[in-house]
């Protein structure tokens, strides 16, 4: 029962590996991957759809002041709750919040406010 796992190595020993050598070579990131989340708070309304859909409550909607002196709702995003399950983007009525190709590293700030979910 054991010598049948010789002709399986053998055999491995010439087909390609199926890891890269990281980090002098990566993989491409898929167009549908689910990364960082975008924020353009011109289009936002502050109407907080994001924050109700959220099903892990990762999204709180805070009072922000603008330039204008006016107070206006905006998400605030925890990073370590997201499951990244896109709902955000797909309820948001005027496309203010994506989900970006980015990756979120963990020595980044996690809980994402205006400063850091606006267009980069």
């Amino acid at each position: 029962m054991k010598l049948r796992i010789i002709p399986k190595l053998i055999l491995n020993l010439f087909k390609r590996p199926l890891t890269v050598k990281f980090p002098a070579e990566s993989l491409s990131i898929p167009d549908d991957y689910r990364g960082k989340h975008n924020f353009s708070p011109d289009k936002c309304l502050g109407c907080g759809e994001c924050a109700k859909i959220c099903p892990n409550k990762a999204i709180e909607m805070v009072e922000v002041k603008q330039k204008d002196g006016t107070i206006k709702k905006q998400p605030k995003i925890d990073i370590n709750k997201c499951c990244f399950c896109r709902l955000c983007e797909d309820v948001c009525p005027t496309k203010a919040i994506h989900l970006t190709k980015k990756i979120p590293f963990a020595n980044e700030n996690t809980i994402y406010e205006k400063k850091h979910i606006y267009n980069e």
